[in-house]
């Protein structure tokens, strides 16, 4: 997935797809440090993406069970 793909576009699926390819990366690899912050800050907006969107359904769930 292209870093550059707007983030409104990527789903919970997609992101999650994309921390696991990003985690497998850093294990599996000699990483250069330019390439490792950058891998480094993708998954880091990656995961403050799921976490939103895990509070927004949770949020949506609660409304419509009126609590």
């Amino acid at each position: 997935m292209s870093d550059k793909k707007n983030e409104k576009t990527v789903s919970y699926t997609e992101a999650m797809a994309e921390i696991e390819k990003i985690l497998a990366e850093l294990r599996g690899e000699n990483i250069d440090v330019d390439t490792l912050a950058a891998k480094v800050e993708r998954a880091a907006k990656l995961i403050d993406l799921c976490k939103k969107r895990l509070h927004d359904s949770e949020a949506e769930v609660k409304k419509l069970f009126g609590e």
